[in-house]
C-alpha cells in the first residue's frame, strides 16, 4: 500500500477554518473502529474516490466538486457525512477536480478547498480528515491490494491524533504482532488465512495501558479490508476503563500478521476531518 498526496491547497481555506471551527466544533468522541470493504475495480479509464469523517469534534459535512472552484456542486453520495462515518466509493472519470469540504449545515463554509486534485485511471482512492476541527488534515490513501483469492487481506490505519503510538497483542500478552505503530502510520495490506481474529491494542510505552478491546472480527479469503481507528484518545479516558486482565480470550483462528490487523484497526486512532493542508502520511509493516 502507498498513501498519495494532494496538491493545490487554497490558502483562504486556513482563514475559513479558523474562523469557522470555534463555532462548529462540539464534544469530541471516543476511540472507535471503522471498517471498510475495499474490494471492486473502477471500469477502465475510471476512477473511485470515499470519503471518511473521522474528526471527532467536527460537524456532518459535505463534499463538492467540480472542473473549478467555481463551478463545484454538493456530491450527494459523498455528503452528510457524520463522525465515523465512511462513504462508499463514487465512480468519476479520472482527471483533475476543485474539491470543497463545507459544513452539512452552511455550504457557505468550506474549511477545505483544493483547486486541483488529480485522480489516476484505475485507482481507488479514500479520503480521510483527521485530527480535532481546529486542526484537521486530511490524508489521502491509494487503496490496492492485491490479488489473493487463498487469503484475506487487511490494512490497518492509525488516525488519532492525540494518541501515542500503540503496540498490537494477543490476548494473554504474550506476543506483539504489531510494534511501535504512530499517528499516521498505516500498515501495507497484511495476507491472512480467513477466519476470526481477536486482539487488544494497549499503548506502547508498556503495554499496561489499553484502551480498547476490539471485538472478534471475521475475514474471509478473497477479501480485502480496511479498518479505521479514529476518534479522541482522551474523550475515551475520561470514561472507565475494564482492567486490562479481563480482556478476553485468545484469537480463535489465524497467524499472527492477521491478529496484527484487526486488533490495531479496532484501536481507534484518529481523528480526521477537513483540514488546513493536504499531508502524506507513513507507511509501516
Amino acid at each position: 500500500m502507498r498513501i498519495a498526496r494532494i496538491t493545490g491547497l487554497v490558502t483562504a481555506g486556513a482563514l475559513a477554518l479558523a474562523v469557522a471551527a470555534p463555532a462548529m466544533a462540539a464534544s469530541p468522541q471516543k476511540l472507535m473502529l471503522v471498517p471498510a470493504s475495499d474490494d471492486g475495480t473502477p471500469a477502465a479509464g475510471m476512477t473511485w474516490v470515499r470519503v471518511l469523517h473521522g474528526s471527532p469534534d467536527a460537524p456532518k459535512v459535505d463534499v463538492l466538486v467540480g472542473a473549478d472552484k467555481d463551478s463545484t456542486a454538493k456530491v450527494d453520495a459523498l455528503s452528510s457525512v457524520s463522525f465515523g462515518e465512511i462513504t462508499d466509493y463514487v465512480e468519476v472519470p479520472a482527471g483533475t477536480y476543485a474539491i470543497k469540504v463545507c459544513a452539512s449545515a452552511d455550504n457557505a463554509v468550506c474549511p477545505i478547498e483544493v483547486d486541483a486534485l488529480k485522480l489516476d485511471p484505475d485507482t481507488k482512492y479514500t479520503i480521510a480528515a483527521a485530527d480535532m476541527l481546529a486542526d484537521i488534515t486530511p490524508h489521502v490513501f491509494v487503496d490496492a491490494p492485491a490479488a489473493n483469492a487463498e487469503q484475506a487481506q487487511v490494512r490497518v490505519v492509525h488516525l488519532s491524533a492525540d494518541t501515542p503510538a500503540v503496540d498490537v497483542l494477543t490476548q494473554n500478552g504474550k506476543t506483539v504482532v504489531v510494534d511501535n505503530l504512530a499517528y499516521p502510520d498505516a500498515t501495507d495490506y497484511l495476507p491472512l488465512p480467513a477466519g476470526t481474529y481477536n486482539l487488544k491494542v494497549c499503548a506502547n510505552a508498556d503495554n499496561s495501558v489499553c484502551p480498547l478491546d476490539p471485538k472478534p472480527r471475521k475475514v474471509e479469503a478473497g477479501k480485502a479490508y480496511s479498518a479505521f481507528a479514529v476518534g479522541s484518545l482522551a474523550a475515551t479516558m475520561d470514561q472507565e476503563m475494564p482492567p486490562t486482565d479481563t480482556l478476553a480470550a485468545a484469537p480463535e483462528a489465524g497467524g499472527s500478521n492477521g491478529l496484527a490487523i484487526l486488533a490495531l484497526v479496532a484501536a481507534g486512532i484518529a481523528a480526521f476531518a477537513f483540514s488546513l493542508r493536504f499531508s502524506p502520511a507513513r507507511t509501516r509493516r
